[in-house]
């Protein structure tokens, strides 16, 4: 059996198993007190994260269904409270409207006790197990104290799986991502070891997503119970869904499973009933019945087989075709931007044949900017072949004792040459004449420089650019901050991806491959930090950068 219909196995007995008996439309019994805060309150708003399918899922057309708002549908139903559905960017978005009480309630949310000073939770409306998601070429994971020592991903926000990684795996490095998507991609691309998550999600997520190279490890015995969270200030909405979760019946459980979580436990029944059956026949029908049974089991485990070749050709197909587009792009912008430094280039040989050397300034002036050319296009052949190093995952890291202080005043002298002939003030600000912290010095220079020349890049004459560098606890702060154009929200959701490049141009008409931020930010992750920008229209932006601040060698993937 494949891993991941197992995993929708184990989803679906956990959600069926926990029925309350009943046939006939449950009676709820709700005391004159709550009827009067129904009619006061009369419209409920739910914050859901849309990345938590096949719990809550968002539509092209906006809306949001799945096992989620199924059963608040039966909430609605029996009390006459409307439900309206919200979403945000992510789930820590979704969690810091609902603690501004800009959302009334949660949907799957897991009891933790930092969370009872702002919510209330409900009994548990279902139940569900977490699973260790690994590439199909790391060994079958059996426990998560094996996990002890790895890079781990984790959504953030979901103090539930934080906890349960402390308890078990003690020494795991954690790695955040905004959503558990991210999660699933970190590992299979290899940035991360692993990932744990909950196992309906992750496979519905690796099906949709076409990660074909993962595969689920172990799937703990105890499952995990999932709660509505409500306003603390509202105990009432508490007591009200309580008695509603207590009155669904088995049928109606079975329903949202069947509808949310296929699986195909009904026809294994059917061959228990077949086995019973057959097990009164005596003689030849009982031979009958297990060759027609095994027979059967033979051609289903070629049918999924050959499904699931189908299904890796259909995205080995896709891959190639994306793989394709990138690659034109990439030549078309080689095209694009080599062709003006070359062209400066020659410009600049046929001026200085012309001129014989006759006039010194004329001949150093031309030296100079076909010394900025070339470095151009040595800045872009350089991207481009460090793009190449790390999606071949070839860029190894070479770990070692790094004074982060000294890097900085190095790379901020080399640098300050370039920013005065754009008339630009390069500053650097330290909190101690020494910072050592153990890093990879040639990777953790490259990040520095990208970003100080993409603020040199794009700010304009006579402003100032400020470095700063300080500890926050045990991490150290890299903050590269200018005074140009900023950048707006919509832009800064993409500005890390590839080829990615803003509305703002290049104030000394520099060329930009779009690749610079891209390369920033798979360093920094590989040098176990986080990166982010701060920005506002037309107030500069800030492009920080976290790194761990201790001396120890972290220890390998």
């Amino acid at each position: 059996m494949p891993p991941f219909r197992f995993a929708r196995l184990v989803i679906g007995v956990a959600l069926g198993a926990a029925t309350v008996a009943g046939a006939a439309e449950p009676r709820i019994d709700l005391t004159p007190e709550e009827h009067a805060w129904i009619d006061s309150h009369p419209v409920i708003r739910v914050g859901h994260d849309p990345s938590f399918a096949p719990y809550a899922i968002a539509t092209d057309a906006g809306e949001i269904v799945g096992i989620d708002p199924d059963f608040l549908a039966i909430v609605a139903k029996r009390t006459g409270l409307r439900f309206v559905h919200e979403t945000r960017r992510s789930w820590a978005e979704t969690l810091g409207a609902f603690k501004a009480r800009e959302i009334d309630l949660l949907g799957s949310v897991g009891a933790a006790p930092e969370r009872e000073s702002y919510m209330r939770f409900t009994v548990p409306y279902i139940t569900a197990a977490n699973g260790i998601v690994t590439r199909n070429d790391t060994p079958y994971l059996f426990d998560l104290r094996d996990l002890a020592g790895r890079t781990v991903s984790v959504p953030r926000g979901y103090v539930g799986l934080l906890d349960e990684l402390r308890r078990s795996a003690p020494g795991h490095r954690l790695v955040e991502y905004d959503d558990p998507p991210a999660c699933y991609r970190a590992v299979a691309q290899g940035e991360v070891f692993a990932s744990v998550g909950n196992v309906a999600n992750a496979a519905y997520i690796v099906k949709t997503s076409g990660l074909g190279n993962l595969h689920l490890g172990s799937v703990p015995a105890v499952a995990q119970g999932i709660h509505f969270g409500v306003r603390q200030d509202w105990p009432e909405l508490v007591a009200i869904m309580n008695k509603v979760i207590a009155s669904v019946t088995a049928d109606e459980r079975m329903q949202i499973n069947d509808r949310w979580i296929p699986m195909d436990y009904r026809q294994d029944r059917w061959w228990v009933v077949a086995f019973r059956i057959a097990a009164g026949v005596a003689g030849v029908a009982v031979i009958f019945f297990l060759v027609l049974f095994f027979s059967n089991r033979r051609l289903a485990s070629e049918l999924a087989t050959r499904r699931r070749i189908q299904a890796e050709l259909e995205a080995t197909r896709d891959q190639l075709a994306s793989v394709s587009q990138e690659k034109s792009e990439l030549l078309r912008m080689v095209a694009h931007d080599l062709r003006s430094p070359l062209t400066g280039v020659i410009l600049g040989a046929d001026i200085l044949k012309a001129d014989g050397g006759r006039d010194p300034r004329i001949f150093h002036e031309v030296l100079d900017q076909v010394r900025v050319t070339a470095q151009q296009m040595i800045r872009l052949t350089e991207d481009l072949v460090d793009v190449q190093a790390l999606e071949e995952g070839r860029h190894v890291f070479h770990w070692g004792e790094v004074d982060l202080s000294a890097l900085l005043h190095q790379a901020v002298a080399e640098l300050s040459e370039r920013a005065a002939r754009k008339l630009i003030r390069l500053r650097i600000r330290t909190g101690a004449p020494t910072m050592p912290i153990w890093s990879d010095g040639s990777s953790l220079r490259q990040v520095v420089d990208n970003l100080i020349t993409n603020a040199i890049k794009y700010s304009p004459s006579e402003t100032e650019i400020i470095v700063h560098l300080s500890r926050r606890g045990e991490r150290v702060e890299l903050r590269v901050s200018d005074q140009g154009p900023g950048i707006s929200e919509e832009e800064q959701r993409r500005l890390f991806r590839k080829y990615a490049r803003g509305r703002a141009q290049p104030t000394g008409g520099e060329k930009s491959t779009g690749l610079g931020l891209w390369i920033v930010q798979r360093m920094v992750v590989g040098l176990q930090g986080e990166v982010r920008c701060e920005s506002e229209i037309g107030r500069g932006a800030s492009f920080i950068v976290t790194l761990p601040g201790g001396r120890a060698c972290p220890p390998a993937v």
